[in-house]
Formats: C-alpha cells, structure tokens, sequence
C-alpha cells in the first residue's frame, strides 16, 4: 500500500556569516603589490572557517612548488606575527568547504514515506482508502430456500454482517438489481432495468445501512451485467493513486436480462477504477457457476460458491480476516520503509560527513606543509612555529569537533523519526484491528 506523509524537520543552525575576500586582490594588484592577507579578518569560529572564499591553491589548483615560491615572498614584517604567517598561509592554502557545507546544513533529517505537510508535524501514512460495494442479486430466485433458510434472508444477514466490521475508515455501498416487478415474462422489461443503489458510498452507519437492506425482496429477473455497469459510475470518483475499491457480487445464477457480464466487468477493470470483484455464487448450478467464474476473472476477482447459511458466513468472515491481514501487511511495510529510508538519509549524512573531514585533512597537511618549510628556509623563528602551530591546530580542533558534534545531532534526529513512524504505525494498526474484534 502506498500510504505515508512526509515529515519535515529543520534543524536550526546558527547565523552564518559571510567573509567577503577578493582572492584576485590576494594574488596581486594592478600595481604588481601584494594585498597584506593580514588586512582580512582571520577565521576562527566554524561558521567562518565553512563559509570563507578558498585560497588561491586550494583543490586541484594545489601545486607545492608554487606555494612554496609564495611563501618565500611573504612580506618580512609578517615573520615575527603568527597571526599574519597564520593568515597568509590560510589564503593560499585554505579549502573550499563551501559546496559541501551547503549539503551538510541542508540535510534533511525527514523520513519520507509519502505526502509531505507544511506544517512539519509528523503524520504516519494513511491506509490506502478502501471502497466496498455490494451488488445484490434480488432475482425472484433468492427467495428459495436452502439449508438454513430463505437464500435473500442469509444473505441479508451475512452482509449485514460482514459491513459493520470492515475499518471505520473504509466506505461501503450497496447495490441492488432485479428488485422490481416479477420474474414473470409481463414484467421483464421493468426487472431487468432495475438497478438501484440503496446505500451510497459513505461510511457505515447501522442504522441507515439496515434501512437501505429493508427496502427491497426478491421478487424480478436478473440483470447482473447491468448492475455491475451501475457499479463503475458508483465508483468513478473513487480512483487514484492509494485507492482500493473491492466489488461484492452476492447472485444466485446467471444473467437472465441479455445483457454481457463479463463484458461489464472487464470495462469496469479497464475504466481505471482498478476493482477487485468477489463474485459469492450463492447456491448456483453448473451454468451459473461458469459464467460467475468468467465474470469474477475478467476482473482480476474470485469466486466462491456457497450452498448454505454457514458457507456463506463462513466467507465472509474470511474477507474479515483478510482486511485484517491489510493492515498487518500495510504496519509492516511502514516499518520496512522506515527503516530503509533511515538507511538511506544515514549513508547519504555519513557521505556528506566523510568528504568535509577529507576537505579538512588535506587542509592541515597543506598548512603544515607550508609551516615547516617556512621554518626550514628560516623565514620563521621557532616560537612563531610554536604559535602558528597552535592556530592550525585550533583550526582543525573547531571544525573537527562541530562537524562531529552536528552530524550526531542529526543522526539522533534522524534515529528519532524513524522511530516515532514505526510506533505510529503499530498504534494506527492496532487501533483499527480492535474495530474487528
């Protein structure tokens, strides 16, 4: 079944700001001058590390032989600040976390089953609506008599039965033909127009849906290709996508109006109401049996035949158990979903996860790199080492620790949503099972 609403959760990050740096302006200006890199503001917290520009050999673009030729021309002033040898470093080796960060922020921690609301509560996917209709055969012939009783009686009763334990929030109809006039030649004509919908698709109500069953007796003859023609405009706003319509043939023999039931209800499979019919051969001969059979096939049904009250009940109570089956096979798969969903959203963060902690490894090589050779071509004194030292790895502590810290959260986050879709669905399950007890 296709059933579920999309969860929306945002995980709020803090205010990220902007540092706006011209990398053209860092390689040179018009008048062969270097612009000092320590004139720019040195990032230090991790919303500045992800969202400064790259440095000038960042990615691909990095070439040590060419850092290292940059390095030498660093402004002589700057060897005995660590804080500028910090920031001219950062600008021509610092990575381009922006594209990956973007990914990362965006990550939406949603188990998504279905429609998605837009006021980002989580919602457990709905049962796909189910529709029953019930075609009853009225004939004259139903008024015979079988073990248990008059066939129209048992029947009544069975359906009677059998619609008030389907779910609260399935609809059931009920259709009625060959209930008017006689099953005499003189009458003809009128029982086999006959066709009426006595209980329009709606929920159950006891009351109204006993009414709807007193309304007629079997008395005409038996137009039960016209019936099921009836059936499809019952049905024709009952379609889409997660809609479920069930079509009950309850008849004791074959059509008797001249009319292609078969016929009927392979137009009404291929109409795009997408039926079930459940063809209830209700003590049929051979004959009957036949085209019943034919009929419930072209629909993709089945036929049962039944001789007596407790054949009849006994069916009917099986389609009990099958709906019931619906719904553990609907709060199943909403937990497999679930789950697999979960499985998906946790390899795409570990992903995202994974290339910003590559980006950030490559980066403190790249820096240490160009800090030794600094100290090598005794550019730098070795307290500045020391210094520079400790703002590179406090660099790498504050993006480390956040992108771990922040990709648990969004695991957790992840985690709790699966869960809270799966206890959903027990609980939606077992709520509408106990309307079947």
């Amino acid at each position: 079944m296709k059933l579920f609403r999309t969860v929306l959760v945002v995980l709020v990050l803090p205010t990220l700001l902007l540092i706006a740096c011209n990398q053209k302006d860092q390689a040179g200006s018009p008048d062969g001058k270097k612009q000092e890199a320590s004139d720019q503001p040195v990032p230090k917290t991790f919303e500045e590390i992800m969202k400064q520009p790259p440095g000038k050999y960042a990615g691909d673009k990095y070439n040590q032989a060419a850092v290292e030729k940059e390095l030498d021309q660093m402004p002589k002033e700057y060897a005995n600040d660590a804080e500028k040898v910090y920031s001219y470093i950062n600008s021509l080796v610092s990575e381009d976390y922006q594209p990956l960060y973007q990914k990362f922020r965006s990550f939406d921690p949603n188990i998504s089953v279905n429609n998605a609301t837009p006021d980002g509560k989580i919602e457990i996917p709905r049962l796909e609506q189910i529709n029953v209709e019930i075609i009853l055969d009225a004939s004259g012939s139903m008024a015979g008599q079988v073990s248990g009783g008059q066939k129209m009686d048992l029947a009544k009763e069975a359906v009677r039965n059998f619609v008030s334990s389907v779910p609260k929030e399935a609809k059931v109809s009920l259709r009625v033909y060959g209930h008017k006039g006689s099953n005499q030649d003189k009458d003809k004509q009128l029982s086999c127009q006959s066709s009426e919908l006595v209980y329009p698709l709606s929920t159950y109500n006891e009351a109204q849906f006993e009414s709807a069953l007193s309304k007629f007796k079997p008395t005409g003859w038996t137009p039960l290709a016209r019936g099921i023609e009836e059936a499809q405009k019952d049905l024709a706003s009952a379609q889409g996508e997660g809609v479920r319509n069930i079509i009950y043939v309850v008849s004791d023999g074959i059509e008797t109006c001249g009319g292609d039931p078969v016929k009927a209800a392979q137009q009404l499979k291929d109409s795009g109401i997408k039926p079930v019919i459940n063809i209830v051969g209700f003590d049929v001969d051979d004959a009957g049996q036949r085209q019943l059979k034919q009929v419930a096939s072209a629909a993709d049904g089945v036929y049962k035949s039944v001789n007596s009250a407790s054949d009849l009940k006994e069916y009917l109570e099986a389609e009990k158990e099958r709906v019931k089956s619906e719904w553990e096979s609907w709060a199943l798969h909403t937990r497999v979903d679930a789950g697999k969903e979960w499985g998906k959203k946790r390899v795409e963060l570990h992903s995202v996860h994974g290339k910003l902690v590559s980006l950030r490894l490559l980066e403190m090589k790249h820096m240490r790199i160009a800090r030794d050779y600094l100290e090598r071509q005794d550019i730098i004194k070795s307290d500045i080492r020391k210094q520079l030292t400790e703002l590179i790895s406090d660099r790498d502590e504050v993006v480390g620790n956040t992108l771990r810290e922040r990709s648990r959260e969004l695991a957790d986050t992840l985690k709790q949503i699966e869960k809270q879709v799966k206890v959903k669905a027990n609980e939606t399950r077992d709520k509408n099972l106990s309307t079947l007890d």
